[in-house]
């Protein structure tokens, strides 16, 4: 039981390190890899070939290459789903955001596409398959998948709730679209540059395209050399890794405890042998020998198991991640940080206690009658609950065994069902069923008397949006985005004046009342932390510079990015919000010459931040069933060192007329003491970790902590693992109790 305790911590270190190490490794290997580009320039017109040769003679640039991104529809079933269209102008000479073929053609032929590797969930499509694509200035026409390919640059598919496809300029034109490549990434010589050095030679070549007669709108500069998730994956493993030290910490007290109570029982031989000259420290050194072999062997057991078990979560997180693992080989500094861990901390826990042990004098040693029932002394009740009390170190070992892991076990629980109710926040707060948003403004008027007599539909808003950013003295945005346009876009939106479509908590401040207000949320704001209600916020809006004034913050559950909310002008609109109705029926009303670029009904932005919890929720739980696994060991060995201690007294209890069965009620009812006051403890650690975790979780996903939330069936189902627990683990010592005669009681020891 010691040492498939200590395994059991072993194991736990072994696996969270293990995944850590390999990784962030992978990830950079995999992000790196492509060679991502330090800043993408979205200019007005096509970018001619000769153009960006002459970019990569400039100072500093190492390399650079014209790109397009058309964010496209693709109708799966009757239901039309978002689809990114990466235009690529040499398959065979991509010079940044490389990507990798795996299967099929390469390049694509023209009418045909690739697809990433994790679309082929989204699209329902693989090689030769088809999928339905319409572009903003096209038709809906059938593309066929002719090949697979893996972008790590981009997370999986089935989280964005989107379909990628990469094709050439000459398959975007036979889809319909006019536009030729409109952005210009570049590479710097100096790999290692910081955002500001970027945002330096960013500007240095957005002043020589617009010398050259293209004006730049838009310079996109991502995080330099960081995953879209990195921070998060890099936070949520550390905790995890102090959360496994912790579970072999608390097994190495569980050994320490029983080492412990050992000694006690063998008082009167440790003063048999210091009374024939043994010394304290070769008593203590015998029993940290002891210590030692049981941790070595715990070791042993742990090592090679927690390599299967850090393979599976390394596939798992790597799925999460889109990575690929080219070596999923553990480091040895993991093996000997896990072996050093797995010996060292079970001795030095020990070290304290066996010393305590070793250096009882003879006449203490040769006097003692081990447990004492004066421990127990003031307390009062049943005769099992008096002794729970009897040995009070080992009742706070089985303790903080039992708390810790119901602890973990309830959070788990309590954080899914926090990510739950922050799920129906979105809907709570935004009163609108589906987003359309336009390829060109349209009259707002127009769309709005097209779309209210749609049958089903409730309510019609007519919104603008633009890309944004904090105004830095250019005549150009500057985002913090990442190609696929998502992770850290900003927007502006424009919104009506009597809107009932969002109705978000405020954060401070107050929601729009005057035309030069301006609301940023949650996201916003954590770009820009300096500033204050009553501010002047200077946004840049599609390279003009405008000034507003910062009226409030609100908390915008469910955004993909920064949004600043002010009043639109209503004349025009490119995005309109319904409540109720069919989408199909609502994109008709509209009519042909209504462009819709995107449909984005609120089950797939629910469905899409969803995703993004599954694997985090399954880690916590296996967390928490191994700490769960340790807390019934801790409550087994206590039990039967009890029954051990007490040996002669139960002897004694049989020879007055207690029957087995009594004595066997006895110990379970012990038992069910200890584990019934963990529950209380557990209950109120789990309350305050949920809150912890809670914070950290929401700020990682949506700059804003999740809601505290207790799970009912958390604890209801705790409950039940507590009592079958606490069942199983006095079993065998309340048979034992029970199975006990007279003679074998007395003679004991």
């Amino acid at each position: 039981m010691m040492a498939m305790a200590i395994a059991i911590g072993v194991l736990a270190v072994g696996t969270i390190l293990g995944a850590y190490a390999v990784l962030t490794r992978e990830m950079a290997r995999n992000y790196l890899g492509t060679r991502p580009a330090a800043a993408t320039l979205k200019v007005e017109r096509d970018i001619p070939p000769e153009l960006v040769a002459q970019v990569r003679r400039l100072d500093g640039i190492a390399d650079a290459e014209r790109h397009a991104t058309v964010l496209g529809r693709m109708k799966i079933g009757a239901d039309w789903f978002p689809i990114l269209l990466f235009v690529v102008d040499d398959f065979r000479d991509m010079r940044t955001n490389r990507i990798t073929h795996l299967a099929g053609a390469w390049p694509p032929p023209t009418g045909t596409m690739l697809i990433e590797r994790t679309a082929r969930v989204t699209t329902h499509a693989d090689i030769g398959g088809r999928v339905v694509v319409k572009t903003p200035a096209g038709r809906p026409q059938s593309v066929v998948v002719s090949g697979i390919v893996h972008d790590p640059g981009l997370a999986p598919a089935r989280q964005e709730q989107e379909g990628y496809g990469y094709v050439t300029l000459d398959t975007l034109r036979a889809l319909g679209e006019t536009a030729g490549f409109d952005e210009l990434r570049i590479a710097l010589k100096n790999d290692r540059a910081s955002w500001e050095e970027i945002e330096a030679v960013s500007g240095r070549v957005a002043q020589f395209l617009r010398r050259s007669g293209y004006a730049v709108h838009e310079v996109q500069i991502p995080p330099p050399r960081r995953h879209p998730h990195q921070g998060q994956m890099a936070a949520i493993l550390t905790l995890f890794l102090i959360f496994s030290f912790a579970t072999l910490t608390l097994s190495a007290i569980l050994v320490a405890t029983s080492l412990a109570t050992m000694m006690t029982r063998q008082v009167r031989e440790i003063g048999v042998m210091k009374a024939i000259g043994a010394r304290s420290s070769q008593i203590a050194m015998m029993y940290l020998i002891t210590q030692a072999i049981v941790a070595s062997t715990a070791t042993l057991i742990g090592v090679p198991l927690s390599r299967h078990s850090a393979a599976l979560m390394i596939g798992k997180i790597a799925e999460l991640l889109n990575l690929r693992v080219f070596d999923g080989s553990i480091p040895a500094w993991v093996t000997a940080i896990q072996a050093a861990a797995g010996i060292v901390i079970p001795i030095a826990v020990a070290a304290i206690p066996v010393w305590r042990g070793s250096v009882v004098t003879v006449r203490e040693a040769l006097v003692s009658y081990g447990v004492s029932a004066e421990a127990a002394a003031g307390t009062r009740g049943p005769l099992a609950l008096r002794n729970v009390f009897r040995q009070r170190g080992r009742l706070a070992m089985s303790l903080v065994l039992l708390t810790t892991a119901g602890a973990l076990f309830m959070t788990a629980l309590n954080v899914s069902k926090a990510w739950d109710a922050n799920l129906q926040e979105i809907s709570r707060f935004r009163h609108y069923d589906v987003e359309l948003r336009l390829a060109a403004p349209i009259d707002s008027n127009d769309a709005i008397r097209s779309i209210r007599n749609v049958p089903g539909v409730k309510g019609v808003e007519a919104w603008q949006s633009y890309p944004a950013s904090f105004t830095r003295n250019v005549p150009y945005d500057v985002a913090r985005v990442y190609p696929d346009k998502g992770h850290g876009s900003f927007v502006i939106l424009g919104v009506p004046r009597n809107t009932t479509m969002i109705r978000f908590p405020m954060l401070d401040g107050r929601w729009l009342r005057n035309p030069g207000d301006v609301v940023l949320n949650h996201t916003a704001r954590a770009q820009a932390p300096q500033l204050r209600i009553g501010d002047r916020v200077r946004l840049s809006v599609e390279g003009r510079a405008t000034e507003w004034t910062l009226a409030g913050l609100v908390e915008d559950s469910g955004s993909t990015g920064a949004t600043a909310y002010v009043f639109g002008d209503g004349r025009m609109t490119n995005m309109i919000r319904v409540a109720g109705g069919n989408t199909r029926d609502i994109e008709a009303a509209l009519g042909p010459d209504a462009h819709v670029a995107m449909s984005l009904p609120m089950s797939l932005i629910r469905n899409a931040i969803g995703e993004h919890m599954a694997v985090l929720v399954t880690s916590l739980l296996v967390l928490a069933i191994l700490m769960a696994i340790v807390g019934g060991f801790g409550l087994a060995s206590t039990m039967s060192m009890n029954v051990l201690e007490r040996t002669r007294e139960l002897g004694v209890m049989r020879a007055i007329g207690a029957t087995p069965s009594a004595i066997a009620r006895i110990v379970i009812g012990e038992g069910y003491a200890i584990a019934l006051m963990s529950l209380g403890f557990a209950i109120a650690a789990a309350a305050a970790l949920s809150l912890f975790m809670s914070r950290l979780i929401g700020n990682m996903a949506f700059r804003t902590p999740l809601p505290l939330a207790i799970s009912g069936s958390g604890i209801a189902l705790w409950i039940a693992i507590l009592a079958a627990g606490a069942a199983l683990a006095t079993a065998i010592p309340a048979a034992r109790a029970g199975r006990m005669t007279v003679r074998e009681a007395l003679m004991y020891g």
